[in-house]
């Protein structure tokens, strides 16, 4: 009764200082607790296999989580916490079994159905993922995230109609989320409605001005229309993500259009410098012929070379 008593004060500082993201303090206190209940109380050794994962020794949390799994094989959290780990080491079998594992025990694991869809989504299993994130929006509608990533798996699928559902369902849930905004714009523009894809591109770069993507896309929708347009539109970009590579290689494509060959070759020498592997393109790319004659950009060329 006393072991008792002393346990469960080490697991309320141990939690405290956890919340705290103390994961030294925390650890130390569940060691405590550890020891005293003799290495048999399934919460407190899934809370160090939490812990050594997020100090970045996965080994050490699969271990743990393994133990909890020899007093309890129900234990649908040592599942979870397993299958996350071989996620994150990209594992992705081994993920997905034991994702299924955690859903088998418990068939209201929202957080497990949620990993796993995008484990069979960046695994190129499309059609899992699809069904994964339904029955995770079956059970929960309002998971903004999943409506998300549901509907720009439809848009890679070209199933624009049902992209454009769960892109307004996400907004509906989280209507500033620029993300959502930017992905509205994607499929507007895909439905040739223009002027709605440029305001929901604006707005997702007044929600969030270091998105280099919102940028890109909406300086192509005026490329050929108003060229200068959207030179404004990828400089305001860099002024914002400088380091993007992409957005000055754009930029030099924009002026050679306009006949501005030295600001050009400015950007894409810039482009060169940020992302060395752009060269093979450039030297394929009509748009940047005259660009790539001058003199400018063959010297920086032979010394690169070099």
């Amino acid at each position: 009764m006393k072991d008792d008593v002393q346990i469960n004060k080490y697991l309320e500082k141990a939690e405290e200082a956890f919340e705290e993201n103390k994961l030294i303090k925390a650890l130390d206190l569940y060691n405590k607790a550890y020891e005293l209940s003799n290495g048999e109380d399934v919460d407190t050794i899934i809370n160090l296999a939490l812990i050594y994962d997020s100090l970045g020794k996965s080994e050490k949390a699969k271990d743990y989580y393994k133990e909890a799994l020899n007093i309890d094989d129900y234990e649908e959290r040592a599942y979870y916490g397993l299958a996350t780990i071989h996620d994150e080491e990209e594992n992705y079998e081994e993920a997905i079994k034991l994702y299924n594992k955690a859903i088998y025990i418990n068939p209201n694991y929202h957080k497990a159905y949620f990993f796993l869809a995008n484990v069979y989504d960046v695994s190129g299993k499309k059609d899992l993922a699809i069904e994964t994130y339904e029955k995770l929006l079956n059970l929960n509608p309002m998971d903004f995230w999943a409506n998300l990533n549901l509907g720009c798996i439809y848009e890679e699928r070209n199933e624009n109609g049902a992209a454009y559902k769960k892109f307004s369902k996400a907004l509906k849930i989280d209507s500033n989320n620029h993300l959502a905004l930017f992905n509205m714009g994607v499929i507007y523009y895909k439905l040739n409605m223009i002027e709605k894809a440029i305001n929901f591109y604006e707005r997702a770069i007044e929600k969030d001005k270091n998105y280099e993507y919102s940028y890109l896309n909406l300086a192509v929708i005026y490329k050929y229309t108003d060229t200068k347009k959207g030179i404004e539109v990828l400089s305001s970009g860099i002024n914002n993500c400088s380091e993007t590579h992409f957005l000055y290689y754009n930029r030099s494509c924009f002026y050679a259009l306009i006949g501005e060959e030295n600001k050009a070759c400015e950007d894409i020498i810039m482009a060169l410098k940020l992302y060395p592997k752009f060269l093979k393109y450039i030297l394929e790319d009509e748009e940047l012929e005259k660009v790539i004659k001058l003199s400018s950009f063959q010297d920086f060329v032979a010394k690169y070379s070099l």
